[in-house]
């Protein structure tokens, strides 16, 4: 049988952090200063990648920013990507293409999945194909940029916008230009 002894300092040190560590977590969250609402939309357009021109109202459709459901994206700190700089958050569009998070004032990054890691050259050269050609000095200079790069200051951001152009042909890959025959 326990030492009532032992049971009650086990008890006693169990309420000791149960209480001390709301307290600090609480503290960690005053240090960082108030959270700000931020909001926005994350959208798609698309090229034109038939034959003949279209009607003038096709092309106004492609050109017009729809909802892109889904799209996860991750918050850096600072105004440019580097491969040092960590995710702090991830934010994913719903339904609508909307998103919503709280953050501390502070300078932001949004950057896509292949720009959380060091660049992978090799990874991108895999998907080259006959007629796709990538320009790897344009791929590092779309790795270290932002999708979008926001400041919070002593307010909240509601009107992010994040818009992702689909090219012809390339999946959304960056850098990657098709090369191949014209389609009719």
């Amino acid at each position: 049988m326990p030492e009532p002894i032992n049971i009650s300092l086990k008890i006693l040190f169990s309420l000791f952090f149960v209480s001390i560590l709301p307290a600090c977590s609480q503290k960690a969250a005053q240090d960082a200063g108030p959270l700000y609402t931020v909001s926005g939309s994350i959208t798609q357009t698309h090229a034109y990648c038939g034959g003949i021109r279209p009607p003038d109202s096709q092309l106004k459709e492609l050109r017009t920013p729809r909802a892109l459901p889904g799209k996860k994206l991750y918050i850096k700190t600072g105004s440019e990507n580097t491969a040092s700089t960590q995710v702090i958050r991830e934010l994913v569009a719903d339904s609508a293409g909307h998103f919503r998070l709280q953050l501390p004032s502070g300078t932001y990054c949004i950057v896509e999945k292949e720009q959380v890691s060091k660049l992978d050259l090799d990874n991108f050269r895999k998907k080259k194909t006959n007629y796709m050609e990538l320009d790897e000095s344009c791929l590092q200079q779309w790795w270290a940029k932002c999708q979008l790069s926001f400041e919070v200051k002593a307010a909240d951001q509601t009107d992010l916008q994040i818009n992702f152009y689909f090219p012809c042909e390339t999946n959304g890959i960056p850098c990657m230009r098709y090369t191949g025959p014209m389609r009719q």
